[in-house]
């Protein structure tokens, strides 16, 4: 399993980055993490977008998803089944996002691995045979500011959190219950209160932010990079796949 670990991620990662490093013109070591967090998340794309197309097929049917709940809720076993029957007849795939985080995850390692070793000649027989070592070693800085060697960096960190805030506002609009037909109110209905998760998605809107703020000023300078990069490609992927599924299912 370690191998194919080395190999499937940590190698081709750490070559992608040398590699960019050899070809950008300017030779910087950030637009090289920067591209190859990019070509990570291209390749990610059509998981998100199974992901996100759950998640919302999930959204449009909560309602009978409470009725289920609140009609079996002594029976736990009947409730499971009676989902199943509802994800399926609804073509909603509940797992579909535990998959993008199963993937994600040895990505997220292989790049933490990555950024530890990126400065560490003993690890450089990792290069292929076509990838060459910069002769003046890496320029790790980034608008002649920001040093990517760090060992931490709060202004990268700061920028982690940020980029965190915009996402989970991103995800709340998501998850905000839609439906394909528009119908009135009627004056007697009651406004209906807030369930568990939209107060914690509320409560998380700040908190989670400054916890990965903290999380990520402990981390190498490199590794807080690829966090913003991904974060931000994925709010900007977010934004136009979710209008993508939402016209294919027919969501105002």
């Amino acid at each position: 399993m370690g191998w194919l670990f080395n190999e499937l991620l940590y190698r081709p990662l750490f070559n992608s980055m040398v590699f960019f490093y050899d070809i950008i013109p300017g030779a910087n070591l950030g637009l090289a993490i920067i591209l190859t967090t990019l070509i990570v998340r291209i390749l990610m794309i059509p998981l998100y977008r199974a992901s996100i197309k759950s998640q919302r097929e999930i959204t449009i049917i909560q309602p009978i998803i409470k009725e289920l709940q609140v009609k079996y809720k002594d029976d736990k076993q009947k409730l499971s089944e009676e989902l199943m029957k509802a994800y399926k007849e609804h073509n909603v795939n509940p797992f579909a996002g535990i998959v993008l985080l199963l993937v994600q995850l040895p990505v997220l390692i292989a790049i933490y691995q990555v950024s530890l070793n990126l400065f560490k000649p003993e690890t450089y027989p990792a290069l292929y045979s076509f990838v060459t070592l910069p002769e003046n070693g890496f320029n790790t800085l980034i608008f002649g500011v920001l040093n990517i060697a760090d060992t931490k960096n709060i202004i990268l960190a700061l920028l982690v959190g940020i980029s965190q805030y915009y996402q989970i506002k991103l995800i709340m609009k998501r998850t905000q219950p839609k439906k394909v037909e528009n119908k009135k109110k009627k004056k007697s209905d009651k406004p209906e209160e807030p369930d568990f998760a939209t107060i914690l998605n509320k409560q998380m809107l700040f908190l989670m932010p400054v916890l990965v703020t903290v999380f990520a000023y402990s981390l190498p300078a490199s590794m807080s990079l690829y966090w913003i990069t991904t974060t931000v490609f994925t709010i900007v992927q977010e934004f136009f796949l979710i209008k993508q599924v939402d016209k294919a299912e027919g969501v105002k």
